[in-house]
């Protein structure tokens, strides 16, 4: 039994076998070579003025009430800066891969090799139990860390 007024620190692995993998046939590793497309969701701008503007808007008895901020307004606001961009980008491009910005997104092609040393994950190729081997999709399985030198810019990656 773990003493819970212990001072050691205390970690866990969470392994969550994602729903699409249960309908779906894992064939094993993905080829190291293949290159894959993902994306990488870079962290907004003042999340706390975003609730302050929502609360400030939303409560009949302020001054604010009613007064909605436009999209371009709060696209401004709140958009990834310039520099997680570039510090990103210029983190990829440090590993060999390349990135293009779309959006507020950072659009990535790589090798599954280099996208598995990059996030410490293993990259499998799935496909439908009753499909052809055509029809696959590339998934990660198992843990995932995203670069300490990045994880300050980085809110989500999408697309493996």
């Amino acid at each position: 039994m773990t003493d819970i007024n212990s001072s050691a620190p205390v970690s866990h692995t969470v392994h969550h076998i994602p729903k699409f993998a249960k309908y779906s046939k894992d064939i094993g590793l993905a080829d190291p070579k293949k290159e894959i497309q993902f994306s990488i969701v870079l962290k907004i701008r003042n999340q706390e003025w975003i609730e302050k503007q929502l609360k400030d808007v939303s409560d009949p008895k302020s001054e604010n009430y009613g007064k909605y901020l436009g999209k371009d307004e709060i696209e401004s606001m709140t958009k990834p800066s310039q520099a997680h961009f570039d510090k990103v980008s210029n983190f990829l491009q440090s590993k060999g891969i390349q990135s293009t910005r779309d959006g507020d997104n950072l659009k990535v092609l790589a090798s599954i090799e280099k996208t598995q040393e990059l996030f410490k994950t293993q990259i499998h190729k799935f496909t439908q139990p009753s499909g052809s081997q055509d029809d696959t999709i590339y998934k990660r399985v198992g843990g995932f860390q995203v670069p300490s030198e990045i994880s300050d810019c980085v809110d989500l990656v999408v697309g493996f």
